[in-house]
């Protein structure tokens, strides 16, 4: 009997994806993948750097929803098409991330990048690919482990502007009423990210048939009507961001 196919997600809540221990449409996703495919997974809940960390050295096969950054390239194997280019149509969902600032803040986000900012720091998720684009294109970035940290700074006056998750972002203030009045979202979005399973350099060279198997059923399964119900369900009416 093959042994499993070990995948970790993040301990943070990233709705509708990641929603607890086991629970989430990522989780979800690769539950089906699993009764489709015969592959039987071992699921890891750690916080998200250590996670990646763990796949880079190969502890852990795979990383559950990791957008791609050029960092993560070179120790970990998205799915590509012959012509190089990331093969979308494997991925698992995609994201898009925004800028909130407090009401009072005078900076704002466009596409070229931040007005106003002066010498303050963005505040964004430890471990996330929006942060690290950031902090390339040259801004001061402080990372924080959950969206309701970096939501508790941005009320306090802590942080001026933050960066998350859309659909995280509305979950928390749904939950928080007093955040309402005093949390505005920017457009456009910071990062607009496809999100991939993606595996460790090692597990991939030994298995790539396997891996190949996994990325196809993630498709198929993402399209189906089990998935899309649930999607639905959770995101609400309108149309939903697993299938673009």
């Amino acid at each position: 009997m093959a042994a499993p196919v070990s995948l970790c997600y993040e301990d943070s809540s990233v709705y509708p994806w990641i929603t607890g221990t086991g629970q989430g449409l990522a989780i979800l996703q690769m539950q089906l993948v699993a009764k489709e495919t015969g592959i039987e997974f071992e699921f890891m809940r750690l916080p998200w750097k250590r996670c990646l960390l763990e796949v880079e050295a190969g502890r852990i096969h795979a990383a559950i929803a990791a957008s791609y950054n050029k960092e993560r390239a070179t120790w970990g194997v998205y799915p590509h098409r012959p012509d190089g280019k990331l093969q979308r149509d494997y991925r698992m969902h995609t994201d898009s991330f925004y800028v909130y600032r407090h009401v009072d803040s005078q900076i704002r986000w466009q596409a070229k990048g931040f007005q106003h900012l002066g010498y303050e720091a963005v505040g964004a998720q430890l471990g996330y690919s929006a942060g690290t684009d950031l902090e390339e294109a040259g801004y001061r970035i402080k990372y924080y482990p959950a969206s309701s940290d970096l939501l508790n700074y941005l009320e306090n006056r802590m942080l001026q502007v933050i960066v998350l998750q859309d659909h995280e972002a509305k979950r928390q203030l749904s939950h928080r009423p007093s955040l309402r009045d005093i949390v505005i979202r920017e457009a456009p979005p910071v990062k607009v990210a496809d999100q991939y399973l993606l595996f460790g350099n090692a597990f991939y060279k030994a298995n790539k048939a396997q891996v190949q198997t996994i990325w196809q059923s993630i498709e198929k399964v993402r399209k189906s009507k089990v998935y899309l119900d649930e999607e639905r369900e959770l995101l609400g009416s309108g149309k939903v961001t697993g299938d673009k």
